[in-house]
Order: C-alpha cells, then structure tokens, then sequence
C-alpha cells in the first residue's frame, strides 16, 4: 500500500513538472492573450540605444549634450573624447598644436564629476542672523 501511495505521488509529481514546461496548444485556432499584443508596441531584440554624445568647453567645466558655444566663453565646444588645442583646432586622433604642445584630450566625464565636487564644497550662503533691536540714542 505504501509502494502504490509513492508510485502515484511520483507520477502526479511528474504530471506536473511537464505541464508547467509543455506549451499551451490552440484548439480553436486562436492565438492566447500574450500573442495577440501588437507587434508595433514590442521592441525588437535588435534595438540599441543610440549613445548620446557629449561636448565640453575647453576653458571651464561646462558641459552639454549638443554643439554650440560655452555661454561663458563663447568658444566652441568640442565633443568628448576629441583632442584640441588653445588655438581652437581639434582632431579626433592626438598630435600636436602648431605651438609644438601635445594635443588635450576633452572628457567630459571628468568635467563634469569636477563640477559636482565644486558643488558640493561650495557652503550654501548663509542668512545674517536677526540682529537684536538696538535702543535709538536719539529718542531719550
């Protein structure tokens, strides 16, 4: 009695474990819920972010996700990872300046990590505690 209690148990086990692995098979032809979602709405397996680029100026630590002029210095920006000179030339590959320098590398990741650390050292301004009320001379 006890072989024929575990013999059953072991195939309900069995029963089970292949139903959760099997696939449900349409009987009528119609697809289940999940299959029925829009192939527009699903992103392909393919798809990529596209990276986002950076530009820096090469004067201060601003930073900006487009190209243009720092406000501050109203020099161009030059994108991460470029190399460029004082005079305002860049290149993607590393050379050097027609003062005979080595060409600076921009990274903006650097810039920007500076000035969230400048941010925080800056103390907040404080306000001037209220000075107590003085006694005016005059109206003794």
């Amino acid at each position: 009695m006890k072989n024929l209690i575990l013999v059953i148990a072991a195939v309900c086990f069995a029963a089970i474990v292949s139903a959760q692995n099997a696939t449900p098979a349409a009987t009528n032809g119609a697809k289940p819920a999940s299959a029925q979602a829009a192939p527009a709405a699903t992103t392909p397996a393919t798809a990529k972010p596209t990276p986002v680029s950076w530009y820096g100026c090469p004067k201060c630590d601003f930073t900006s996700q487009k190209e243009g002029k720092c406000p501050t210095h109203a020099t161009a920006l030059v994108k991460d990872r470029a190399y460029f000179c004082e005079d305002g030339s860049t290149s993607e590959k590393a050379g050097k300046c027609k003062d005979g320098k080595d060409m600076a590398m921009m990274d903006c990741k650097a810039k920007m990590m500076s000035a969230r650390a400048k941010m925080k050292d800056a103390k907040p301004a404080s306000t001037p505690a209220a000075a107590p009320a003085k006694a005016d001379p005059a109206k003794k």
